[in-house]
């Protein structure tokens, strides 16, 4: 069994080459808006004590778990994540009939974090998501800079299974994913599910979205017919035809493959280059300053008798490279930081610029920098070990993250004495603006 995403997937059981329940999400996020991987500590809290989100306050609990997650640099949530008891979450945007909620409440990045920091499974992280949504709702603007509202959909997964939870304001709806599936920016819950708010239907049916006569189906009750359900659509099927086509036989390096795709062999391959971001690919690039991009990815098999690896990229992953990290050791600094313009104390940034200078001219300067990518990205999943002291793997960190970082800024040393011609001209006015923006000579 599998499931994927645009932004999450989770290939489950028997479909996996390994057994095991495997989850890869691509976090696709405003351009120029950094996305660093951080950790929290586990901690245990006062009574009375409160906790400030991205907009409101809530009450803490007892105790919270340790996670480490992609957060975007502005706010308290993270794109994605995983906790201490094996428990991983991505969430995506989605869009509905029903209008988003005007008052700030827990934006879905704040939900996923909640869910991680207090529940020891997917089940019990997918119901704190619940309660904390039906209690304070979704509301919230998602961006810096511009307005961009949103429903979520979470992907909820441990060693064990894997739940889809789409919402609608405080309304819901759960299944637990059994065989092959896929969804992108758009509802993938139709007419079969496990549990749901007790007024789902109802509602559908009183606000003339969905007639009584007819076998119920969620998504064509709820979703949005917009400019951005369409977009989601095309990536939907793509995503569905390469798991389909690796079924039985999907392995983290499957899912990293597919992380890196822009509808290869599809009559809407990109014409000109991979990056000119016409389309919404699985790799999403953007053409618009103002629109979205690919920002983060990782891949993690999920174990049930060992500690998890977790392979981090930064920026477009097509670009980029895959480093394992763990939860269990401490992150390097650079890593963990970013703000909203570039530094070179950010790997992020580092890796951001990186990028720019690849999209001047992607189908040259790829070949330059891929099998240096691929090379070192083998090279360091065959040495990746869970099994070793915090401090052990605290070093290992370092010292990956150290050795990519050298090698990026080789990388664009390197492709900046490149004096051939541009076979790329089309995306110069946007690349010229971005770098502006994100202060990069």
């Amino acid at each position: 069994m599998e499931f994927y995403s645009c932004d999450t997937m989770v290939a489950l059981g028997n479909s996996t080459r390994s057994g095991n329940i495997l989850f890869a999400k691509n976090s696709d996020r405003p351009v120029n808006e950094a996305q660093p991987l951080v950790l929290f500590e586990a901690a245990d809290h006062a009574p009375g004590e409160e906790l400030k989100c991205t907009y409101i306050t809530i009450p803490q609990v007892e105790h919270t778990y340790r996670v480490m997650g992609s957060q975007p640099y502005w706010l308290w949530g993270f794109e994605h994540g995983m906790n201490e008891h094996k428990v991983v979450i991505g969430n995506e945007a989605v869009w509905s009939k029903e209008e988003e909620e005007t008052e700030n409440g827990l934006i879905g990045m704040d939900l996923l974090r909640l869910g991680l920091e207090r529940g020891k499974t997917a089940y019990e992280a997918m119901h704190v998501i619940i309660s904390l949504l039906e209690k304070y709702g979704q509301g919230g603007n998602a961006a810096v800079g511009k307005v961009f509202h949103y429903h979520n959909a979470f992907l909820i997964a441990d060693p064990t299974e894997a739940w889809v939870l789409d919402t609608v304001n405080r309304r819901w709806v759960a299944r637990r994913v059994q065989d092959v599936a896929g969804i992108s920016n758009c509802y993938s819950t139709t007419t079969q599910w496990d549990e749901a708010s007790p007024d789902l239907q109802e509602h559908a049916y009183e606000m003339g979205w969905y007639p009584r006569e007819l076998p119920f189906n969620f998504a064509q009750a709820y979703s949005a017919m917009s400019i951005k359900h369409r977009a989601a659509h095309p990536r939907w099927m793509r995503l569905n035809k390469l798991l389909n086509q690796a079924k039985g036989d999907i392995t983290r390096e499957t899912l990293q493959k597919i992380q890196r795709d822009h509808f290869e062999g599809e009559l809407i391959e990109p014409r000109f280059s991979p990056a000119d971001g016409l389309h919404v690919s699985i790799c999403m690039h953007s053409i618009d300053p103002d629109a979205s991009k690919t920002a983060a990815g990782a891949v993690v098999e999920l174990t049930p008798d060992k500690p998890l690896v977790w392979f981090n990229t930064l920026s477009s992953p097509c670009a980029s490279v895959y480093v394992p990290c763990y939860l269990e050791g401490k992150l390097p600094a650079n890593l963990s930081h970013a703000g909203a313009r570039f530094s070179e104390d950010s790997l992020w940034w580092k890796f951001e610029r990186l990028n720019y200078k690849i999209e001047e001219d992607y189908p040259r300067f790829i070949r330059v920098v891929r099998p240096v990518w691929d090379k070192m990205e083998q090279e360091m999943a065959q040495a990746a070990d869970p099994c070793r002291s915090a401090q052990e793997l605290t070093e290992a960190m370092a010292k990956d993250w150290s050795a990519v970082e050298n090698e990026a800024d080789r990388l664009y040393a390197a492709l900046e004495q490149d004096d051939g011609p541009c076979t790329q001209p089309q995306r110069i006015p946007y690349l010229k603006k971005v770098r502006e923006d994100a202060g990069i000579e």
